[in-house]
């Protein structure tokens, strides 16, 4: 019996560089059952979160965004570009009518939209392709502009949405007559408790007596980096050796966001207790460096360093709102604080200095969770098994 060709989807990511929404799509594409489908990639020009990707088994790229007029904006500029700025209107033109000739010349069965952009852009080739259509739903969209926009887009489309969350779920069951929550996937092979490495102390400046604690997020706002800074005063009060490690870098239009943060460690008298690391590719080796991660976001859609730190047996302190709760619920594996109070953060951050034992509990308790919900392969074969759904 002849075996049936695999069918084309294509992955539509405008990002140049890497993220988080990149990181996911990566892993998914890295599991993909290529006997059943083939990989139509639509990106930017020079898109370094492809570096190294597998393309086998017929697996096609093709650049579609080159014009960064539509796509360097932030999110809040992205309803009133598209709907006020004629500029950018013209620009959205081009990538919608060349992914609507990929998608027919290479009779792409469904479109997964991995970015919010991508949910407007793509979704309009896919409706003019006649293409069903996935949006992979990675963010809390609270802005009023682009909420409006997506739900306009939606309502043309009618997509089937993916949700990292229930948090993520809950804002957006409205707009699709179909919304499936599937978490993250976190390669839990590479993250895993064990001795810290060799030498890195030494190559990061701190001392065998030194207690780390970890932050790994881009420098951005919402992620609660300042709020962290404004809590550090009184946990080196109390414990004088305590360092914070700051890993990651800031969103090219946020470059002046780093001295910012730098100049207020230094006024609240913490500057030497901090160190930053920039973009780091060894998160593993860092995480089993420190005693515990800390993520104070203002609602986190996901947060995927709060997985990885819980795969590696690390207890967290996170940001109560968005999805923290469902991914390590208070108590458990760590403890939620609000985002907005240095004082809370504080709290959270010594509970766990001053009892090592109930630290290290809360990390195995995560271990354990993070293996039950959050394997790439699991969540992985959960987005495919929706794909054959949708297409069968």
């Amino acid at each position: 019996m002849r075996q049936a060709s695999p069918s084309t989807i294509a992955y539509a990511d405008h990002a140049a560089v890497v993220g988080g929404a990149e990181i996911s799509l990566r892993l998914l594409l890295e599991r993909l059952d290529t006997a059943s489908f083939r990989p139509l990639i639509l990106h930017a020009p020079g898109a370094d979160w492809l570096r190294d990707l597998p393309c086998e088994d017929g697996a096609l790229t093709c650049e579609v965004f080159r014009d960064r007029r539509l796509l360097e904006p932030r999110r809040r500029d992205v309803a009133p570009g598209l709907l006020g700025n004629l500029g950018k209107l013209a620009a959205a033109v081009r990538p919608v009518l060349e992914m609507r000739r990929v998608l027919r010349s290479h009779g792409a069965a469904l479109v997964h939209s991995n970015t919010l952009k991508c949910h407007l852009l793509a979704g309009a080739a896919a409706r003019a392709a006649g293409t069903p259509v996935v949006w992979h739903m990675r963010d809390i969209v609270t802005e009023p502009g682009p909420r409006a926009m997506l739900r306009r887009a939606a309502a043309l489309v009618r997509p089937t949405i993916i949700a990292i969350s229930q948090a993520v779920a809950e804002q957006v069951r409205d707009l699709a007559p179909r919304v499936e929550v599937i978490y993250n996937g976190v390669p839990l092979e590479h993250f895993q408790p064990g001795p810290e490495p060799d030498g890195l102390r030494r190559e990061l400046g701190l001392g065998s007596r030194h207690r780390v604690v970890m932050i790994v997020a881009r420098l951005t706002p919402w992620k609660g980096h300042a709020e962290l800074l404004r809590a550090l005063p009184r946990v080196v009060n109390r414990f004088p050796d305590a360092r914070l490690v700051v890993v990651g870098t800031t969103n090219f239009w946020q470059a002046e966001y780093l001295d910012e943060l730098q100049a207020l460690a230094e006024d609240q008298g913490v500057g030497h207790a901090v160190l930053w690391t920039g973009h780091r590719q060894d998160i593993p080796e860092l995480l089993r460096l420190c005693e515990m991660l800390v993520l104070p976001s203002r609602d986190e859609p996901f947060g995927r360093s709060l997985v990885e730190a819980m795969a590696t047996g690390k207890p967290v302190v996170a940001g109560r709102g968005g999805a923290a709760p469902e991914i390590c619920p208070d108590g458990l594996c760590g403890y939620l604080v609000d985002h907005d109070d240095p004082a809370e953060i504080a709290d959270g951050l010594l509970a766990l200095l001053t009892d090592p034992e109930r630290a290290a509990e809360m990390g195995r308790a995560g271990r354990r969770r993070a293996l039950d919900l959050f394997d790439a392969d699991a969540n992985a074969e959960r987005v495919q098994a929706l794909y054959r759904d949708l297409l069968h």
